[in-house]
């Protein structure tokens, strides 16, 4: 039985989580890409100085190239990930939910740890606000996650095996 029937955010609402899985898989094609320019622009010597800035302790010249290349090869796969995940919901296939899944999962793994590393590290009243932002679009990322993962229960309930043993 699917945890949501609907999915609904500020940007998009659909009646049905199969049409909600499309415009997730939409979402998280096209934010990577953003953060592939940023990340990029910075790598080139673009400015991170302000605190709330994901790179901003990054060095240009060591830190940057290295987490740079991390974070746009994370990103490429998890646009692969999304368009595996339109497969899986086109088709019905179930295993290719499973690597969007666990990409989703590690960012918003990703984004609770940024949250709290920017208020232990830097404690004045706008990381506080930095980081609560940054956990609004977390639990939004959580909630767009159990979209899916109705969607995947729903595919799971449809190709269950439902076998009626008849006793003579």
């Amino acid at each position: 039985m699917p945890s949501i029937s609907s999915c609904w955010s500020p940007c998009f609402w659909h009646m049905n989580v199969r049409e909600g899985t499309y415009a997730v898989a939409f979402y998280t094609t096209f934010f990577p890409i953003v953060i592939i320019a940023y990340t990029a622009y910075v790598m080139r010597g673009g400015d991170s100085s302000q605190f709330y800035l994901p790179y901003f302790e990054a060095d240009v010249k060591d830190t940057m190239q290295s987490g740079g290349a991390i974070v746009i090869l994370f990103c490429l796969i998890f646009i692969i990930c999304s368009g595996m995940l339109v497969q899986g919901v086109r088709k019905e296939y179930r295993g290719l939910f499973f690597p969007w899944m666990i990409c989703m999962t590690l960012v918003v793994l990703f984004q609770a740890v940024y949250g709290l590393w920017i208020i232990i590290g830097y404690y004045i009243l706008w990381n506080v606000f930095v980081s609560i932002v940054n956990w609004i679009w977390m639990a939004a990322n959580m909630y767009f996650f159990l979209c899916v993962w109705s969607q995947y229960e729903i595919v799971t309930e449809v190709q269950a095996r439902h076998i009626e043993l008849l006793y003579p």
